[in-house]
């Protein structure tokens, strides 16, 4: 913990280890109301504080609703832990409860366990020295991060050669009329205007995207908030060729034209070469 909260010292955050529950949410409002105070913060805490452990979710769930709030749990094996305890011959927080400090890394483990469940991030420090576990941590939050975009990809797919993976949203739109029985556009793609516009000729088609453009115009900024960054919409028809294609291309382009804040949008075909379904 020390060695991330030292790192993070040298991006200039403003950092505190150990802070009083209470004194959480009231410390951060009276520094972000200084002038020219500091615009980044780190706080290490550990399982020591009870009421943290039990308070978590609603905590954060209030500082989320005021700052760009990221969450990251730092874990190792009980053994590299019992190790580093007895090289550096600091006593473990929770040692009284445990009476052993191998029983005492085993409780605070299972203290733990929701939090590191909810963090945005998890570092699993078993094999990582010290300066690497420093670098990864510069890594995450570096001052790249203060200009930071969210990545949205929109990915056409085929249910027929399978669910797309991972995917934030999903999507399905066989319900839309089908170029696959033109015989005229049955062997072309999306990607070509004509089959587009035989798609959009369907009324419900506009109707949808208007749907999804405005989910999304809501949704990304959400997120980009919470501090994720990479979003995967995901257009499912039959065989990934004919539908999907031609509306996660339109999905882009209408996105794009929101200019919706801090976000990259890309699309990409899964199956756009193989897809043959109906």
């Amino acid at each position: 913990k020390s060695t991330v909260i030292n790192a993070l010292e040298d991006l200039s955050f403003y950092c505190m280890e150990n802070l009083p529950f209470d004194l959480i949410e009231s410390a951060l409002d009276h520094l972000t109301r200084e002038k020219n105070g500091p615009q980044r913060f780190a706080i290490g805490i550990d399982a020591r504080d009870k009421r943290f452990v039990k308070e978590f979710k609603n905590l954060t769930e209030k500082l989320r609703k005021k700052f760009r709030l990221d969450v990251l749990f730092l874990s190792s094996s009980d053994e590299v832990l019992a190790e580093r305890f007895s090289t550096t011959r600091r006593k473990h927080p929770l040692l009284d409860v445990g009476g052993e400090l191998i029983a005492a890394i085993q409780h605070e483990i299972n203290l733990m366990q929701p939090i590191e469940l909810a963090a945005d991030a998890s570092f699993d420090t078993t094999l990582w020295s010290p300066h690497y576990l420093a670098r990864k941590a510069e890594e995450r939050y570096s001052g790249a991060d203060l200009h930071r975009k969210l990545q949205v990809t929109v990915v056409s797919f085929g249910f027929k050669h399978g669910m797309l993976k991972p995917a934030d949203t999903i999507f399905d739109v066989r319900f839309l009329r089908n170029p696959y029985f033109d015989p005229n556009l049955k062997h072309r793609t999306g990607l070509e205007p004509e089959v587009a516009a035989y798609v959009f000729e369907d009324p419900a088609t506009d109707i949808f995207m208007e749907k999804i453009v405005d989910l999304h115009s809501f949704l990304l900024p959400a997120y980009y908030l919470e501090g994720k960054h990479y979003f995967r919409i995901g257009i499912g028809c039959t065989g990934g060729k004919h539908r999907s294609v031609a509306l996660a291309e339109r999905l882009v382009k209408d996105l794009a034209a929101k200019k919706i804040p801090n976000v990259e949008l890309s699309v990409s075909h899964r199956d756009v070469m193989i897809g043959q379904g109906i």
